[in-house]
């Protein structure tokens, strides 16, 4: 993957910075809300379902299912030009949760919704993971 190229590195702030930090260690942590016990994506500073403030980091299981899928055919960026066609998934993953990435390694005209996906880590920098997905064997 040439992401290399054209990915800027996320301004981490007090909500999403231990994100980013797990990521980097290829984990996956979300935040949990301690009142709900609902998991959040992305980091906020409150519980989107009941409004409050804070939560706890919990791993997920890096299993899910392919739920929606759009194959980007123009690149808004010309330094996408060469990544064109490419798949952005919204994965519905083993935790109930919603997460996007790239879904790697398919060919579109494959693609089935609910076909089993993990996730794939890609050290774009020394300090940066990005989230993306591939089929699960």
């Amino acid at each position: 993957m040439t992401t290399e190229k054209f990915v800027l590195p996320p301004k981490q702030d007090q909500d999403s910075e231990l994100y980013w930090q797990y990521l980097h260690k290829h984990d996956v942590h979300l935040q949990k809300c301690v009142k709900c016990g609902r998991l959040r994506f992305p980091p906020y500073p409150s519980c989107p379902h009941c409004g409050t403030f804070g939560g706890e980091w919990t791993p997920i299981s890096p299993q899910g299912k392919l739920y929606s899928w759009i194959v980007i055919q123009h690149p808004v960026d010309p330094r996408l030009a060469a990544e064109v066609p490419f798949i952005v998934a919204l994965v519905e993953m083993q935790d109930g949760v919603h997460m996007i990435g790239r879904l790697i390694g398919i060919n579109k005209d494959k693609l089935k919704g609910d076909m089993p996906v993990k996730v794939r880590y890609d050290d774009v920098y020394d300090a940066f993971t990005l989230i993306n997905f591939e089929l699960a064997s």
